[in-house]
């Protein structure tokens, strides 16, 4: 039941972030949605959830992308081995937290940028 509402509130959250961007940005933005998206899919496959909902999350930010299913396969494996250096004030799972800072790891985003020129 707590990983449906986790899965839930991901829904919305990214449900409300792309309502809120044109469409040239939420392309530009794809990849990191992508990445965040796949990041909480990598950490509920970890605990054993269905990751069928944020599969399918997943998959409809790679349908509305004109970027090539090459380059998020790149970020689905770039996400699975980011392996940042995170300190949780309440022991965290380290798994959840990275999802959290990728936006904000300078590292993270110059490999997704890189990705992005491909």
């Amino acid at each position: 039941m707590k990983y449906i509402k986790i899965i839930f509130t991901l829904a919305c959250l990214l449900s409300l972030f792309s309502c809120s961007i044109t469409k040239a940005d939420r392309n530009n933005n794809a990849l990191l949605d992508f990445a965040k998206s796949n990041c909480f899919f990598w950490y509920f496959k970890s605990q054993n959830y269905d990751t069928e909902e944020i599969g399918k999350i997943t998959s409809g930010i790679v349908e509305m992308s004109s970027y090539s299913a090459e380059k998020f396969q790149k970020v689905a494996l770039l996400v699975k081995e980011y392996a940042p250096n995170v300190h949780t004030k309440q022991n965290v799972d380290i798994q959840l937290a990275k999802c959290f800072i990728l936006e904000s790891d300078k590292a993270f985003i110059a490999e997704l940028h890189a990705i992005r020129e491909l």
